[in-house]
């Protein structure tokens, strides 16, 4: 009874055809060893895939892995199931990205790419080695993990995987999520559609100096009602009254100013180098990312600080200037 809820809770996640028979070599029996069931093919000799033109690949797993407070995973790969296809087009090919939780809707995005992201893919696949895997297929009562592979190439040759419940993944050698998601969230950012990480909650921007007691701050934010709102409050000198102006924005443009920010190398960057600066008299400017899994990232104007942090922050900046140019403005007086 078990072995059929997880058969059919996979088939009500990811539309798989509940009871559906998995191939394996019609020499070898059904292993079961303390649980699991093994109907995997095994290959005589290492599989070789020869052609790198991949006309289709289908990823869909549950990802589950605890990460200390200040490991740089955490946020980076948050829990949960993921959906990533990348379809071969006529002009290039058609990108599928879906991330969500029990706790959480889904997140995702359908996108056409140009045709290089499938040569990308198949150098990644290559890297790793991970046709390796082909006829790999495990299941285990225990609750754990779910993973099905499925890579599709111009020649017919094809890699196959799958394995559902406790320690039945493939090799780690071979295969591991994190380079999958690494992948398609980099795609994803490129084309504009941070779909993977975690929801963004808010992302500020704010600077001051030049004119004495002069000051810009902008802020895109999640409200508790679930709308999301852009405000700006800016003032020309000390003296100057603050001029305030806010406008409700579709949920999307979260999702928007996210892609502007890289998830890889800068957030780390960021999270090790915001508290170690030296602030300066005159001008500053800092930027500001808080996600929903309780991880962040700051950005400070100083002289370490990496060129694609810099063109980050001045991204963020255009972003919500332009949010903001059409917001009805008010003006009001320091502590009113």
């Amino acid at each position: 009874m078990k072995a059929l809820a997880i058969g059919v809770l996979a088939a009500v996640l990811f539309g798989a055809a509940v009871g559906t028979p998995v191939c394996f070599a019609a020499d070898e029996d059904v292993e079961e060893d303390g649980g699991t069931r093994d109907t995997s093919v095994r290959h005589t000799s290492p599989v070789v895939i020869s052609s790198t033109e991949i006309a289709s690949f289908k990823l869909r797993f549950e990802f589950n892995k605890d990460f200390d407070e200040e490991d740089e995973g955490r946020g980076r790969y948050p829990s949960g199931w993921y959906d990533l296809r990348l379809e071969k087009t006529e002009n290039g090919a058609d990108c599928h990205l879906e991330y969500w939780t029990q706790s959480e809707p889904r997140r995702k995005a359908d996108f056409p790419v140009k045709a290089d992201a499938l040569s990308r893919l198949d150098a990644l696949l290559k890297e790793h080695d991970v046709a390796q895997i082909d006829g790999h297929s495990m299941w285990n009562s225990a609750l754990g993990d779910f993973m099905n592979l499925e890579v599709r190439y111009e020649s017919g040759e094809q890699i196959d995987a799958s394995g559902e419940g406790g320690g039945v993944k493939p090799d780690p050698k071979y295969y591991q999520e994190e380079w999958f998601i690494d992948f398609f969230r980099a795609l994803g950012c490129e084309y504009g559609h941070d779909t993977l990480g975690p929801a963004l909650r808010s992302c500020s921007y704010s600077c001051g100096g030049g004119k004495p007691g002069a000051c810009l701050d902008m802020k895109i934010s999640m409200r508790k009602d679930g709308s999301v709102l852009a405000e700006m409050d800016s003032r020309s000198r000390y003296d100057a009254p603050t001029t305030h102006c806010e406008a409700v924005v579709p949920k999307e443009k979260l999702d928007e100013i996210a892609a502007l920010f890289d998830r890889g190398e800068l957030f780390r960057w960021a999270k090790t180098k915001w508290n170690k600066i030296d602030v300066l008299d005159g001008d500053t400017v800092q930027v500001s990312f808080d996600y929903a899994d309780g991880s962040y990232a700051s950005l400070y104007d100083d002289n370490e600080m990496p060129k694609t942090a810099l063109e980050a922050m001045e991204k963020v900046q255009a972003f919500l200037w332009k949010l903001l140019a059409d917001a009805p403005k008010a003006e009001k007086k320091e502590g009113a």
